[in-house]
C-alpha cells in the first residue's frame, strides 16, 4: 500500500474520531445522555466513532455491522512463519533446506494431512491442535496455540499443495535421512509468508472489480481461493455419477454412441464397475485409517481381478517423473499459477511407488473419478474426432440437465401441476421464443431456471486471468440471463398460454444451475450484477437478483423440504435480506439458517446403490 493510501486512511480514521461540541439542546442536561453513544471524557463532545465489536473471523468491525452474518465471516485465515516467530522467511532459504530431503517424505507428509484434513468425521478445530502439539514446543507452541484460539488455522489445502508442488520440484530422489518432523511442520507456514500477492498490487490498481467487469488481483485470488476450498459431498458426487453417468444414459442412450459406459469402457479400456469399486476400496481406505500409502497386496481382497486393479490405478496415477513433468507443463501454460492451480494432482491424484501407491488428496480422487473428469478421459481418447466429439459434448450437456431437472421436480410443489419444462414453454409460446430449462410456480411467484454445464478456466482456477474470468461470467450468465428475462417477459405477458388461467404473478427468481459449482462471493456477485445492469436485463420490478446453485445446493434445498422446511421460493426470497446474500445458497442455508438438513431419499438411495454394488464385489479377506 502506498504512503497516499496509508495517508488517506489515516485521515478518515481522525475525522471519524473526532467531533464538534454539543450546540443548543432542549434537554436539561448540557448535552442529552443517549445510551449506547458515547461521549469523550471530559468534554460534552459526541464520540462520533462507532464502537467495534469481533466477528467469528476474528477481525474487528463497527458494532453497527456486528451483528449479522457477513461473508467475511466464511473465511478462515492461515497462520503464517513471519506472525509465528516475527521474521519473514526466505524462500530460496526453504528451497535449499527442501533440497536436503527425500521427496517421498515431503509428498508422505502433505498426502497424510490432507488425508487427515479431508476426513468426513474431522473436528478442524481438534486436528490443528494436533498438528500444534506434533510440530511445535515450548515458546512456539504455545503461540500458535493462541492463534488456534482466536480461529486461525494451521492446516490449511492451498499450503500443502504448495509444499507438495514445491518438493516434487527441488526435492531429492535418493534416499536421505530422515528429517525432525517440526521441520516439516514449519514448510507450510513458511511457504504462507510467500502466496499472498497484496503487496504487488499495482497502485491505483482496482483490487476486486474495475470498471470493464474485470477483477482484480484480490478478487482473482477470491474466486481460485473459493474453487480450491469448495466442499466435497462424497454422497452427492458418488449419486451424481450413478445416475449421470450411467443410469440416465442407460435409459437415453445417444443413437451412434450408446450408453457413456459401454462408451467409456471402448475409449478408456476401463469397466465403470471397476472404476467405481478400485476408487471407493482406496477412499474408504485413507479416511478409515488415515494412511495414505496403500500396499498392492491390499487390492487381493478387492473382488477385481488384479489385471483390472493395474488398468486403473495406471489411469489415475502417475510416476514422480511423470508428476515433475505434468507440474513444469502446467506452470508453463498458465505462465504462472503456482499458488492454486492443482490440476497435475487432479488429474493423477495417485502417486506411483514401490510396492503400491501414495494417494495424494483423497478429495481429488473422489472427484477424479466420480466427477466430470471420466467424461474428459473420452473426449480426450477421441482425438479430435469433430462430429464424435460434438455429440458427446451435446449427450453430456443433456445427461446433465435431465439429473437437475430430476431434483428440480422433486423439489417443486407437488398439490397441482407446477413445473413447466422447456418443450411445454415453447408450446405455449412458439418455437422462436427463447426460454428457460424450467420453470416453477408457486402461484403469485416464479422460479425461472436454466441450467448450465459451463466449467471455469484453467486460467480463472489458477488466479493467472482477469480476461478469462471475464469470459467465464459472460459465457454463463449473459446467455442464460436472456433466456430468462425472455421466458420472464412471456409468464408476465400471458400466464394463461402456459397453465391455462390467468395469474398475477408478482415476484420472479432467477436461478442458473451450474452443474460443476460457480464460487459465488462478493466479488463474483459485484461482477455479475454489473453485467446485467449494462446489458440490461432482469432489471425490471419484481425481478430478484439472479441466483447461481449447483447439484449439491440443490440436493440440500432438497433435503430442507423433505424435513418440512422452506420452499426453494422461500429460501430465495429471505436469502434477499439476509446477511449472507451475496455468498452461496449452500452457505446461507447451513451457516446463517444454521439448518442441517438429513439427505434427499432420492440421493440416499442412488450413493447406497453405488456401495452396494461395490461390497457385492468384495471378496471376505
Amino acid at each position: 500500500m502506498s504512503d497516499r493510501h496509508v495517508a488517506a486512511n489515516l485521515d478518515r480514521l481522525y475525522s471519524l474520531f473526532c467531533g464538534d461540541v454539543a450546540g443548543k439542546t432542549e434537554s436539561p442536561y448540557l448535552t442529552e445522555i443517549e445510551n449506547g453513544k458515547p461521549l469523550i471524557s471530559g468534554t460534552t463532545t459526541r464520540l462520533l466513532s462507532v464502537q467495534y465489536v469481533k466477528r467469528p473471523s476474528g477481525i474487528f468491525v463497527p458494532d453497527r455491522v456486528g451483528v449479522a452474518l457477513a461473508p467475511i465471516d466464511l473465511i478462515k485465515t492461515y497462520v503464517t512463519y513471519e506472525e509465528l516467530v516475527g521474521v519473514k522467511s526466505h524462500l530460496a532459504a526453504i528451497i535449499d533446506a527442501l533440497k536436503k530431503i527425500n521427496t517421498f517424505q515431503v509428498i508422505g507428509f502433505t498426502s497424510h494431512w490432507l488425508a487427515r484434513y479431508y476426513d468426513p468425521r474431522v473436528d478442524h478445530d481438534r486436528l490443528d491442535r494436533e498438528f500444534a502439539d506434533l510440530h511445535f514446543e515450548g515458546a512456539l507452541h504455545v503461540r500458535v496455540t493462541s492463534f488456534i484460539n482466536e480461529g486461525r488455522v494451521l492446516i490449511a489445502p492451498q499450503l500443502l499443495h504448495a509444499v507438495a508442488k514445491l518438493a516434487l520440484m527441488y526435492s531429492a530422489t535418493e534416499p536421505s535421512d530422515p528429517v525432525d518432523v517440526g521441520v516439516l511442520g514449519m514448510f507450510p507456514l513458511a511457504l504462507g509468508d510467500h502466496l499472498d500477492q497484496s503487496g504487488d498490487i499495482p497502485d491505483g490498481e482496482n483490487v476486486t472489480v474495475d470498471s470493464d467487469g474485470k477483477p482484480g488481483v484480490l478478487a482473482r485470488h477470491l474466486i481460485s481461493n473459493q474453487h480450491l476450498n469448495r466442499p466435497l459431498d462424497a454422497a452427492s458426487l458418488m449419486a451424481s455419477f450413478s445416475r449421470r453417468w450411467r443410469e440416465i444414459p442407460r435409459e437415453n442412450p445417444h443413437t451412434d454412441l450408446g450408453s457413456f459406459e459401454d462408451l467409456y469402457r471402448t475409449e478408456v479400456g476401463i469397466d465403470l464397475d471397476e472404476l467405481e469399486t478400485v476408487v471407493i476400496a482406496i477412499w474408504s481406505h485413507v479416511s478409515l485409517h488415515h494412511k495414505s500409502f496403500i500396499p498392492t497386496t491390499y487390492f487381493n481382497s478387492c473382488g477385481v481381478p488384479p489385471d483390472r486393479v493395474v488398468a486403473v490405478l495406471s489411469h489415475l496415477a502417475c510416476t514422480l517423473d511423470g508428476l515433475r513433468y505434468h507440474l513444469a507443463k502446467d506452470i508453463a501454460e498458465l505462465h504462472g499459477g503456482f499458488e492454486w492451480s492443482i490440476a497435475p494432482f487432479e488429474r493423477f491424484p495417485i502417486l506411483a511407488v514401490d510396492g503400491g501407491i501414495l494417494v495424494l488428496d483423497p478429495r481429488l480422487l473422489m472427484r477424479r473419478a466420480f466427477g466430470w473428469l471420466p467424461y474428459f478421459d473420452v473426449l480426450d481418447k477421441l482425438n479430435g474426432e469433430k462430429r464424435k466429439t460434438g455429440q458427446l459434448r451435446d449427450y453430456a450437456g443433456r445427461v446433465s440437465e435431465i439429473y437437475a431437472l430430476e431434483i428440480l421436480e422433486s423439489i417443486a410443489p407437488r398439490l397441482r401441476q407446477s413445473i413447466f419444462y422447456e418443450a411445454d414453454l415453447r408450446l405455449a409460446y412458439g418455437v422462436r421464443r427463447k426460454v428457460v430449462d424450467a420453470v416453477i410456480d408457486y402461484g403469485d411467484r416464479w422460479i425461472v431456471v436454466d441450467v448450465s454445464t459451463r466449467q471455469l478456466m484453467r486460467e480463472s482456477v489458477a488466479g493467472t486471468s482477469s480476461e478469462t474470468v471475464k469470459k467465464d461470467l459472460d459465457t454463463l450468465v449473459k446467455a442464460k440471463a436472456v433466456q430468462i428475462q425472455s421466458t420472464i417477459d412471456a409468464i408476465r405477458n400471458d400466464e394463461a398460454r402456459l397453465t391455462g388461467s390467468p395469474g398475477n404473478a408478482s415476484a420472479f427468481y432467477p436461478v442458473i444451475v451450474a452443474s460443476e459449482g460457480f464460487p459465488v462471493n462478493p466479488a463474483t456477485s459485484s461482477m455479475i450484477e454489473d453485467l446485467l445492469r449494462r446489458e440490461n436485463l432482469l432489471q425490471g420490478p419484481g425481478i430478484a437478483p439472479v441466483q447461481i446453485v449447483d447439484i449439491a445446493e440443490l440436493e440440500i434445498v432438497e433435503g430442507v423440504q423433505e424435513s418440512g422446511g422452506p420452499s426453494l421460493a422461500d429460501l430465495l426470497e429471505r436469502k434477499r435480506n439476509a446477511g449472507l446474500w451475496r455468498a452461496s445458497l449452500r452457505d446461507y442455508i447451513i451457516v446463517e439458517l444454521r439448518l442441517a438438513p438429513k439427505r434427499p431419499a432420492r440421493l440416499q438411495a442412488l450413493w447406497q446403490g453405488l456401495f452396494q454394488r461395490v461390497i457385492e464385489k468384495v471378496r471376505p479377506t
